[in-house]
């Protein structure tokens, strides 16, 4: 399977519905860049859930390559929220999955991205703390020019 985001610089467009903690849904939209340079790829999102006031939701993921023939690598973030995340991409088929936790160990989280093809990806995630889930979502990822 030959994945189109993460392993190529391009700006995404997502949209989707974000849960918080008891499960109320709001719409989602943002976007995310994802650059690639001589010292490591980059992933930088701004989301903004539309809410009254909007909760805008930001990260800037710092990740290792893929090694030639390798189907995992690492990833941290720095978070304005929830501080340092480290984590790790996962290659399975048609899906990349993401592990993280933070720095203290305080928040854990996944999601998963499916491929639908070259363009648009699906994606489902959640956000965990010690006493629950934190938030979840549920986005479609669509390429929108390369950078």
């Amino acid at each position: 399977m030959r994945h189109t985001f993460l392993f190529e610089s391009a700006v995404w467009e997502a949209a989707g519905t974000f849960f918080d903690a008891t499960g109320h849904a709001l719409q989602l939209e943002g976007e995310t860049r994802v650059t690639h340079t001589t010292r490591g790829w980059r992933n930088e999102g701004r989301m903004r859930v539309l809410s009254e006031p909007p909760l805008v939701i930001e990260n800037r993921y710092d990740i290792i390559p893929f090694a030639p023939g390798r189907d995992t690598t690492s990833w941290v973030s720095v978070n304005p929220v929830l501080g340092k995340l480290s984590g790790r991409f996962v290659l399975v088929g048609e899906m990349i999955l993401s592990l993280f936790e933070s720095e203290k160990g305080e928040h854990k989280g996944m999601e998963v991205l499916v491929k639908q093809n070259d363009e648009s990806y699906l994606g489902r995630g959640a956000l965990l703390a010690r006493g629950g889930k934190v938030s979840s979502w549920s986005i479609t990822l669509k390429r929108q020019r390369e950078v």
